[in-house]
């Protein structure tokens, strides 16, 4: 099995969506991103209560 992030597997166009955003609050998969290697990045969806700035405490 390849790594994610080997050169070998980079030269496979047909997956090079590797990277995800997820909503920080409702851990919801909000979009995918292209990226040479599995990245994650947390951020706001905009839905609902997840809309908002306000801390969950």
């Amino acid at each position: 099995m390849k790594a994610l992030t080997s050169p070998e597997a980079a030269k496979d166009k047909t997956n090079e969506e590797w990277g995800l955003i997820i909503c920080s609050r409702c851990d919801e998969m909000v979009d995918t991103i292209p990226s040479d290697g599995v990245k994650i990045i947390y951020g706001y969806c905009g839905k609902g209560e997840c809309k908002g700035t306000e801390s969950l405490n």
